[in-house]
């Protein structure tokens, strides 16, 4: 198991912000992070209670067309006191997060918010993801940290095995979009090594993956500024090889597990976009109005350089010809009053409008023409015992279309 260590940067950023709006922080629960940080990014002490979908969930749902889809990392099991997946009748398999459809626009007839969310289900995590991953337990805490889809190349996620501190980007099977089930997934691991190696992939000893995204056909990944064990702690937005991941998985000499389906078959990530030290995405990723650049959520790590509760919508652009990563500008959106470990941890652009979803489902409205954040909806009480039960870790738009 890597061990990480936070790298302290020091930073001078002269940042212009305007449209500013203070929001009222999402409620913390008594005894949990107190609002303070988000421990299970790097422990896997969050949990969830999501919709845990077995036998019988095939009551077909009524969201259809350009929808926001939900990942709810909390663990699974209120019987473990929220830190387990839910095991399955077979030993070392799990349900895990689960997955849910919102459509922020939509009227119910009763006047709540109800009718707005659906359930797609939970992730089955079996044997299809090792051998070896059943019997070391590493499935019960296997988590997911942010999603993207693409109507080319489908539905994708970062993962994180708690167990073995190892991230991954995962590609995700849903086999009936209109009605809930289990979820199927195959992880690829981003392959370790020596932090001061030039060959080592840039993601492994990242403290804080946060955010992915589609940008026409590239599949980008978002930092915080955190760094890791050896890695200097600007935030970043990195290029996943896709090309890597059609190769499939690839056992390592010195791998001691030996398991044939968890490392990817070489470095994934290669860099795109790049922030000052201690700034970075510390929420998700989503195209601008018209799919050229990447617009991502940012928040400071450090109070000198912005406030703390303070998240910032950020434009990223390709790297120009000749260049290894571009830079990032702030765009002049703010939302205040956000509480660092309940970040806008999702990003969607639904029917041209871009929302965000905190971490306990209180969802925003990013208003790019007036340049201000509003609050739109709060999901959080459709979820039971949402405070305990529900940590958002991601989001991005899908298209349902009818079954």
């Amino acid at each position: 198991m890597k061990r990480a260590f936070n790298i302290i940067g020091v930073a001078v950023a002269a940042l212009v912000m305007e449209g500013c709006i203070d929001l009222e922080p999402p409620p913390t629960a008594s005894g949990s992070e107190g609002g303070t940080q988000d421990a299970g990014d790097a422990d896997g002490t969050e949990d969830e209670t999501g919709s845990t979908c077995g036998v019988g969930c095939d009551e077909p749902h009524e969201l259809r067309g350009e929808l926001m889809l939900l990942v709810n990392g909390r663990l699974s099991s209120a019987e473990a006191l929220y830190q387990s997946n839910v095991p399955l009748d077979e030993a070392g398999t799990y349900l895990g997060p689960s997955l849910h459809l919102y459509d922020p626009t939509r009227s119910c007839d009763d006047g709540t918010n109800a009718c707005r969310l659906a359930s797609l289900g939970n992730l089955r995590l079996d044997e299809g993801l090792g051998a070896i991953s059943v019997q070391d337990g590493s499935l019960q805490k296997f988590t997911l940290r942010d999603l993207a889809w693409s109507p080319a190349a489908g539905l994708w996620a970062v993962s994180f095995d708690v167990k073995n501190d190892e991230w991954g980007v995962a590609q995700l099977q849903v086999d009936d979009w209109t009605r809930a089930g289990q979820i199927g997934i195959d992880r690829y691991a981003i392959v370790p090594g020596d932090a001061l190696s030039p060959s080592t992939d840039p993601c492994y000893w990242q403290e804080g993956v946060s955010g992915l995204a589609f940008l026409g056909d590239e599949l980008l990944l978002g930092v915080r500024g955190v760094g890791g064990s050896g890695i200097e702690a600007n935030g970043a937005v990195f290029r996943v090889d896709l090309e890597v991941i059609a190769q499939g998985h690839c056992v390592y000499p010195n791998d001691v597990s030996q398991d044939p389906s968890y490392y990817a078959c070489d470095v994934l990530c290669e860099p795109w976009s790049r922030f000052v030290p201690q700034l970075g995405i510390a929420g998700d990723m989503a195209p601008d109005a018209q799919a050229a650049d990447l617009l991502g959520v940012v928040r400071s790590e450090n109070a000198e350089i912005m406030p703390l509760e303070r998240q910032v919508l950020y434009r990223m652009s390709a790297p120009a010809d000749g260049e290894e990563y571009s830079e990032p500008v702030a765009e002049g959106i703010v939302a205040e009053g956000i509480v660092p470990g309940l970040d806008i941890e999702g990003l969607a652009r639904i029917g041209g409008r871009l929302y965000g979803v905190d971490v306990l489902g209180k969802v925003y409205l990013f208003d790019e023409e007036g340049r201000r954040v509003t609050e739109h909806d709060d999901l959080g009480p459709l979820f039971p015992d949402h405070e305990l039960s529900l940590r958002i870790r991601g989001a991005t738009r899908v298209v349902v279309d009818e079954g």
